[in-house]
């Protein structure tokens, strides 16, 4: 018995309309899908080609002025210059060292740890930077006629002059870095400490000539009768690591998927005290450097 006798022919026919309605309903129900990208190839991560994260090294080269205050050495040098007078006191008031700069080139080395977060880039950095910048300031030589309540008729004719110089040789920083990684380029700040090798001296000269002074009872005039004269020298050295803090800014751009290169910004401000100068490093320095 044929199938058309046991269906009949409306029944097929019945049977052939639902079957192309069921396969038009499935192609379109694919067709949305496609529209909507459910069959869409995956999007291409942001930064393609580029990747941030990881271990780098590299070298740097650049220019650095370096800012040396001398101004809270001169007290310090008045004091022992010319001791147990009865006008020591006074001697710092004339010692008047200030503030130089000058210009050096910088090399060295760097290396680090970068960490991607999304598009953040958190990392630490270390650098070596090598530089002899020496700068000087001088005071005097100043002469003044000094006198002391305590000795009532005594005058000091005192002479003082002052030099100071330093020499920073090197300086190393540790320092975190924040940046954004921007495809082929990754701008950043960064911020930590520093640690310099600075060689300093700050010398005084001092001569003084105490007289005593007393009124010629004819005439009404001044009378100076020397009563001896005393000259001294006195020296503070610092050689050694001062510490201080480092800031600064750069960008990083990537050539290939592992050498960059640098463009950088670098602040240093070593703390002063005792027989150390203050000393302050601004750096404009360029860089390339390989990541693994």
């Amino acid at each position: 018995m044929s199938v058309h006798r046991l269906l009949g022919r409306k029944t097929l026919q019945r049977l052939g309309s639902l079957t192309v309605l069921a396969v038009a309903a499935t192609s379109g129900a694919q067709a949305a899908d496609y529209l909507r990208g459910a069959y869409a190839p995956e999007a291409e991560p942001k930064n393609s080609g580029v990747d941030w994260a990881g271990v780098y090294v590299g070298v740097h080269a650049g220019i650095s002025a370096a800012r040396s205050d001398y101004s809270a050495l001169g007290p310090q040098l008045g004091r022992n210059v010319l001791p147990s007078l009865a006008i020591t006191d006074q001697i710092p008031g004339l010692i008047h060292l200030g503030s130089a700069i000058k210009q050096g080139t910088s090399l060295g080395v760097f290396a680090g740890y970068n960490y991607l977060w999304d598009d953040v880039v958190l990392g630490m950095e270390v650098d070596y930077s090598r530089s002899r910048i020496s700068t000087s300031s001088a005071s005097g030589p100043i002469t003044r006629a000094l006198s002391a309540a305590s000795t009532g008729t005594d005058i000091w004719n005192t002479t003082v002059s002052a030099r100071a110089r330093s020499q920073l040789d090197d300086w190393y920083t540790l320092r975190g870095r924040v940046g954004w990684a921007a495809g082929y380029f990754m701008p950043y700040l960064t911020a930590g400490v520093a640690f310099g090798n600075i060689t300093s001296t700050a010398t005084a000269d001092g001569t003084t000539s105490q007289f005593a002074v007393t009124t010629d009872p004819v005439t009404g005039t001044p009378v100076y009768t020397l009563r001896g004269t005393v000259s001294n020298s006195y020296t503070m050295r610092h050689r050694g690591i001062s510490y201080g803090g480092a800031v600064g800014a750069g960008v990083d751009m990537a050539f290939f998927s592992n050498v960059f290169l640098r463009a950088e910004w670098q602040y240093i401000q070593f703390a002063s005290g005792g027989t150390r100068p203050e000393m302050a490093i601004n750096t404009a320095r360029v860089a390339g450097g390989v990541k693994f």
